[in-house]
Order: C-alpha cells, then structure tokens, then sequence
C-alpha cells in the first residue's frame, strides 16, 4: 500500500486538475446547457432551431430591470425565491408575454412569495391528462412524470390543468399540475408548472413532455432561461457550503477528498480491526409493535382513534368531490350521501360521530366507513 499510494495520490490530483480545467458546463438542475439527464439541454436547443432566442440568466436578481415585451421568461426552480425576490421577480417581468415557473416541490411559502392565490402539495397519480381550457394545452395531451400538485381557489380566471382525477375541477376546484394566472397590472401572465420533471433531458421525450415544453415557453421571439442562485434569496439568507459552491466544482471537491484521504491512509497507521460492542439488549421491530398496540388497547381510547379514520376519511372525500379541504362538514356530508345514495344520516355518523360503545363496534365503524369510501369511487 505504502508503495504505490504516491502514485494513487498523483493520478488524483490529476484529476482534481482536469476536473478544474474542463468546459464550464452547468451541473444545474433543467439548466440550458446541462447535458446530464437532470439537465435542460435537449428542450433548449430545439427551441433555438426553431427560432427562438435562448439567453441564460443566472438568478433572477441577474434580470433586467424591465424585461421587454416579446419575451418568455422561465424561472427553473423556487428554493431561493423569498417575498422579497417574488415582488422583485414579478416586478422585473411585468411588460413580459409570461412568467413560467417550475414547481420541484410542495413548497408551504410560494403562495406568500409570489403573492398569489396558491397552495402546493403531494402529487397522486401517475398519468394525467390536460382536461383545460389552455390553449396550449391540447386534447390527449398526457403527462407521466410530474413533482407536485398546484391548488388555487382565485375567482379571477386562474387556469388548471392535469387535475389528479378526470372531472376532479367539474365543480369549480382550481386543482393541476399546471396552474396558469391571467396578467394583470402588477405581473405578467404567470404559470406555475408542477412537472418540472417532465422537460429535463431524461424524460422529456416521454407521452406530451416536448410539446408542452415547446408550447410553454417557444411562444415569445426570445426565451430568457433564469437558473436560481443563492443570491436571490438576498444577503440575510443563511447559506451553507454546497450552497454558494458552483455546481461545476463538485467534481472537484470530491477528487480533492478522496486525494486527502489516500494521503491520510499512506502517511497514517492502521488502527486494527473494528471493536464491536454488543448493545445490552436488542429489541425487534415486531416486539416493539405489539407491546405499542398493547398500550393502545389498555388505554381505550376508541373515540380518538375513530376521529383519526374519520378525518382522513374526511380529507379524500372532498378531495374526490372536488370540494375545498376546508369545507363545511355538513356540506361534506350532503355531497357524499348524494353521491353514494346512502341516507344523509348515516353518512352524517359515519364521518363526524367519533363514538364507539367497544372494540367490536369499532371495527363495524370502521368497515362501514371504508365502504362508504369505496362507494365514491364507483
């Protein structure tokens, strides 16, 4: 080992070297010249061939400071996008065609940094369909790869799209993997796209991927790709190492690491074999689960368990029913009878009474409960 770990240690600083001296290709996630699969390279250069022009804007603090008219602009990302940057990111592209940004995640503050009408959480379901009156949405249009779920309740002609169930917006629910706001004084025309996923280079070859991407964002003569920096979320964002790190160095660093390591394990002493410690006692998983559900039974507490089944019970019967999670109770009560025909009394006791006289009662509850869930989705 003492032999050639000199040259383990050369060929490593060689590659740290050729790491630094390569081409200045982003390793940024959907960012124009990212050739990866997580990379945006592939839907940028079809949008060059066909005639739009692709400028590359590193942070939306970079932007100008009136974006022209005729332009698209694309924001790929919304972990630095704070209140102070969403006003000034709308601010900057108020006289442009549109503002598209990609959702990666439920994010609990992008309503509150974009100052609009929206809520972002977990997508369900694996393939969607456009179901919308966009018109750049079309009829087959089907997504397979998409991050997050868009909910609005703005009665100002905000648009979804890709609902999570055919017919889920028929009752006026704003809910989709794309969510679109009209212009207004105050900001350009804002779509909020939740299939980021779907245009970086591995998938957007898959179902409508390309020809939604090329629809959102080739519409304008010039497209100005804005990639996030650590900087838009302004000067009192507390920022780590990896985050103020260019993507471009990783490589770099992790040669640099695993150099220093060989350098340690050549000049250091070997430490022997690993000690092991056997732990005073070793409890299963399966043991640890069936003393939990002993202390449940002993307590009792049927109603409060009951009350936990109702509640999500609860929350996918308005989801199905294209209701507000917020809903009134008894409105929730009347749409599900009517929906499933059972008397509205039952269905009243079965979401909102929580009590249970014994364990046997319990179980009948709950069963009934499960069927009055399955009725729904007949």
């Amino acid at each position: 080992m003492r032999r050639w770990a000199p040259w383990v240690v050369l060929v490593l600083a060689a590659g740290l070297v050729a790491a630094l001296l390569a081409g200045t290709r982003s390793g940024e996630r959907l960012a124009p010249d990212n050739p990866g699969r997580e990379g945006g390279q592939a839907l940028a250069r079809v949008l060059q061939s066909q005639g739009v022009t692709v400028r590359t804007v590193l942070g939306t603090a970079a932007l100008p400071e009136q974006v022209a008219p005729g332009t698209t602009v694309l924001v790929t990302g919304t972990a630095y996008l704070t209140p102070e940057a969403g006003a000034q990111l709308l601010d900057r592209t108020r006289e442009a065609d549109r503002l598209v940004v990609l959702v990666p995640g439920p994010q609990e503050d992008l309503g509150t940094a974009l100052g609009l009408d929206v809520r972002t959480t977990w997508p369900t379901g694996a393939r969607l369909t456009g179901a919308c009156a966009d018109p750049r949405v079309r009829d087959g249009d089907e997504v397979v790869a998409w991050d997050v779920q868009l909910d609005s309740t703005a009665t100002s002609g905000a648009v979804a799209c890709f609902p999570p169930s055919p017919g889920h917006n028929v009752g006026g629910a704003r809910a989709g993997a794309l969510l679109t706001f009209p212009a207004t004084t105050d900001h350009a025309e804002v779509s909020l796209v939740g299939f980021s996923s779907a245009l970086t280079n591995g998938r957007v070859t898959e179902a409508a991927h390309a020809a939604l991407g090329l629809r959102l964002l080739g519409a304008s003569p010039e497209l100005l790709w804005v990639t996030p920096q650590p900087g838009d979320a302004g000067q009192g964002a507390p920022q780590g190492l990896w985050d103020v790190l260019p993507r471009s160095a990783t490589p770099a660093v992790v040669l640099l690491g695993a150099a220093v390591l060989a350098l340690a394990l050549w000049q250091g002493r070997r430490l022997g074999p690993v000690v092991v410690e056997p732990l005073p006692a070793v409890v299963h998983a399966a043991q640890t689960t069936r003393s939990r559900g002993r202390l449940y039974r002993q307590a009792g507490d049927r109603p409060h368990a009951l009350a936990a089944l109702q509640a999500g019970a609860r929350h996918r019967a308005a989801a199905r029913l294209g209701l507000s999670p917020a809903a009134d109770p008894g409105a929730l009560v009347d749409a599900v009878a009517t929906a499933t025909g059972r008397p509205r009394d039952q269905a009243s006791r079965l979401l909102t009474d929580p009590s249970a006289t014994d364990d046997t009662d319990f179980v009948t509850t709950a069963r009934e409960l499960r069927s009055l869930e399955e009725g729904l989705h007949r």
